[in-house]
């Protein structure tokens, strides 16, 4: 059964704030984009859908989808690299016996090739209106839940 992404967004727009400052204007200035653009199809692409790339990947987000809403709500360029060169950074370990698997190998890039793959990301994920949205896989059957705790909140007190 698939969780809620809305946790996940608010995690990483906390995230993108707090890192759109941490120098990453420098780092993004100093990739080599042709060779992010080089490691993302060769490494990450078989997983990621990015129009772009061309890459299809279905089995990890699709990076069009995931930031072109943020994109149109101004968020800045920084953001995304932060965001980015953080998840690559973070990938998880292999699991442990008994663990969930493994949702994106670490060190699939590393150094200046982690560098250039975010700041291709950060520059090119989302900027289309036109890429194709992937359908999730498999499908999910029903109806969409009703709002969040928060959401339901915020609606009565807009009533009262």
């Amino acid at each position: 059964m698939r969780k809620s992404l809305i946790p996940g967004v608010v995690a990483v727009a906390a995230a993108a704030a707090l890192l759109a400052g941490c120098g990453a204007g420098t780092e993004i200035e100093q990739a080599d984009l042709a060779n992010g653009k080089t490691q993302f199809s060769q490494k990450c692409g078989g997983c990621h859908t990015m129009e772009d790339a061309g890459s299809n990947g279905i089995s990890g987000p699709n990076m069009d989808d995931a930031f072109r809403g943020s994109r149109q709500q101004g968020f800045k360029e920084s953001s995304f690299y932060g965001v980015v060169h953080e998840w690559i950074r973070i990938a998880p370990q292999d699991p442990q016996p008994g663990g969930a698997p493994v949702v994106m190998p670490r060190d699939l890039v590393t150094g200046d090739d982690a560098r250039d793959v975010a700041a291709y990301v950060a520059r090119f994920a989302g900027t289309s209106e036109d890429s194709a949205v992937r359908k999730l896989q498999p499908e999910v059957a029903g109806e969409a839940p009703g709002p969040l705790v928060w959401e339901q909140e915020a609606q009565q007190q807009e009533g009262n």
